[in-house]
């Protein structure tokens, strides 16, 4: 077919490959860390990227997140062996990892930031002691355990995991559903009832979990339309006993450890969602420079160019906005309502990046030949996990009326 271009005629390197990779809001040391992840990338990734998504192979998507070594630990402190890095690198990480596969960010992000992080903050040194280093080496992967079935956005009122002590023992019975790296978890960041006789929030207790204990099971993983090779999974707990000493932090405090962590995450699901915008944003741009219509290369239509301004500017502006809060995050600053605002604007804009990106690209845009089918695929859980889009705007609305008043 005349003006046929395949998706390796591209040649494209999803690092802004057609643009600056020098970003001036950032300084050498990071831009130098962008570089080296991003190379690392597209050595290490990029060639299985494909293969994981087409086969849901999680099996490889866990071989490879263990090939991550170098950047496992950007979190872990000095002390335990790892970068002590803040948030900060962790969004550039995000970012970087996602423009190659959606999915392994997810595994990354789950174990190295959701599990290890709530450890960093509130384990006891014997904790971290026993638990950091798997995660920091890979040779452990972590999930995080709070969702349930009768739960969903109302994650801790409808919480109905329950955690009777026993004894120096505690005794588990309920289920958790949409658990990302579930099946293939070593630790669960676990949250439980522990108190029925006081509202769920006063009354839960966040667990160390460790997977190879009796009665626990891993129910079915979800087959979902993006992020595949994530696992994603639903969870059974059978009189599952747990040693009280696995508490994190105290006994019914257990939402003062989940509120710590959701502002990171969602900034870090926010650097996620740029990531994948650029990658999409990348190949529609060179195919719209290199495809010939009517004698003249697409980007010189106005209809077209225009398309890729919308995107970059959505791109380069969100960028800097989950920048400036992940250094406000590691200054010590209150981010709640920017973040949540963030986060719900450049999910719905990845949405929109992914979907234009295609109708540039046109009839191969839909097709498995180019990735952009599955660049749109994984853009529609941005509107979805790490708090839905209508739960952000809530979160917005109530800091509003903590802000200013009624």
């Amino acid at each position: 077919m005349e003006g046929h271009i395949h998706f390796e005629d591209l040649n494209v390197e999803f690092g802004y490959s057609c643009m600056p990779d020098r970003l001036h809001y950032f300084t050498k040391e990071e831009n130098d860390f962008r570089m080296e992840v991003r190379e690392w990338c597209r050595d290490n990734i990029w060639p299985v990227a494909e293969k994981i998504d087409r086969e849901r192979n999680k099996d490889l998507a866990v071989e490879t997140l263990r090939k991550m070594k170098p950047f496992l630990n950007i979190i872990i402190p000095k002390e335990a062996g790892g970068q002590g890095k803040g948030v900060l690198y962790r969004t550039i990480f995000g970012e970087e990892l996602t423009a190659f596969n959606y999915a392994l960010a997810g595994i990354f992000g789950a174990s190295s930031c959701l599990f290890a992080g709530p450890l960093i903050e509130f384990g006891t040194p014997e904790q971290k002691r026993k638990y950091l280093s798997g995660i920091s080496d890979g040779s452990k992967i972590g999930a995080i355990g709070i969702t349930e079935p009768t739960g969903g956005s109302d994650a801790v009122g409808g919480m109905k995991l329950r955690a009777k002590k026993e004894g120096d023992h505690y005794i588990l019975n309920g289920e958790k559903c949409f658990i990302t790296n579930g099946s293939v978890a070593d630790y669960i960041c676990l949250y439980a009832i522990t108190n029925d006789q006081v509202k769920p929030h006063q009354g839960m207790t966040a667990f160390i979990f460790e997977t190879d204990t009796p009665g626990f099971e891993v129910v079915k993983d979800y087959n979902h339309m993006g992020r595949r090779g994530m696992p994603n999974s639903h969870l059974r707990f059978n009189n599952c006993k747990i040693p009280a000493e696995n508490i994190l932090f105290k006994e019914n405090s257990g939402v003062d450890v989940l509120m710590f962590g959701l502002d990171g995450e969602r900034t870090f699901t926010a650097s996620q969602y740029v990531g994948l915008a650029r990658s999409a944003f990348e190949i529609a741009y060179r195919y719209a420079h290199k495809r010939v219509q009517f004698k003249e290369p697409l980007y010189s239509f106005q209809g077209i160019s225009f398309k890729l301004t919308e995107m970059f500017m959505d791109i380069e502006l969100h960028r800097m906005a989950v920048t400036q809060i992940a250094r406000m995050l590691d200054d010590g600053h209150n981010v709640r309502a920017s973040v949540a605002a963030v986060k719900t604007r450049i999910a719905d804009a990845t949405v929109r990046i992914t979907q234009d990106a295609i109708q540039i690209v046109g009839g191969l845009g839909y097709s498995e030949e180019y990735p952009l089918e599955r660049f749109y695929r994984d853009s529609k859980i941005g509107q979805i996990s790490a708090g839905t889009s209508e739960i952000m705007r809530y979160i917005i609305t109530r800091e509003m009326i903590r802000m200013f008043g009624k």
